[in-house]
């Protein structure tokens, strides 16, 4: 059966007790600090991810407000060109039109000052045409005295200051 032996049993807590000492001083001991530097240096390794996390949103957060005041300077600088575009547009029809306003008011007057000579030309002919008139009717040759007198009595009939040019 069980046969207690004191001695035995004295001598194998105190080995258990030494053996434990021995172990706990220099196995345990040593064992549970890597335990602990390992536990230190993955809680570390889980504060750097955190930091490098928190770090990536701050940045992200940057990027895309940098990106949305890009984006609100690039549609700026575009309406800015749209209205330059405008403006500019605007200002080329206004001067195009001016220019063309001006060319119809040149060939106005120019058509004006070609009537005006025509007419002082259709003057001259119709004096000459009075003059071989009058000359062919009263068969003699005429002084300039009369040439004069009779071109003024013939343009008198004819009003040259109602004939005005057409103006389109």
């Amino acid at each position: 059966m069980l046969n207690l032996s004191w001695g035995l049993m004295v001598w194998t807590l105190i080995t258990f007790g030494a053996s434990l000492f021995i172990l706990w001083k220099y196995a345990f001991g040593p064992v549970q600090r890597i335990i602990d530097e390992r536990r230190a240096r993955i809680r570390e390794g889980f504060e750097a991810a955190e930091e490098t996390r928190e770090e990536a949103a701050r940045l992200l957060a940057e990027y895309k407000e940098t990106l949305a005041r890009v984006r609100g300077e690039a549609e700026q600088i575009l309406a800015r060109a749209r209205k330059t575009g405008e403006s500019t547009r605007v200002e080329i029809l206004a001067e195009a039109k001016a220019q063309a306003d001006r060319r119809v008011e040149q060939a106005r007057e120019q058509i004006e000052r070609d009537t005006r000579a025509a007419l002082r030309e259709i003057k001259g002919q119709v004096a000459d045409l009075a003059m071989l008139a009058a000359e062919k009717v009263t068969a003699k040759s005429l002084t300039e005295a009369d040439h004069a007198r009779l071109i003024d009595e013939a343009l008198e009939g004819v009003v040259f200051d109602d004939i005005e040019p057409e103006r389109g």
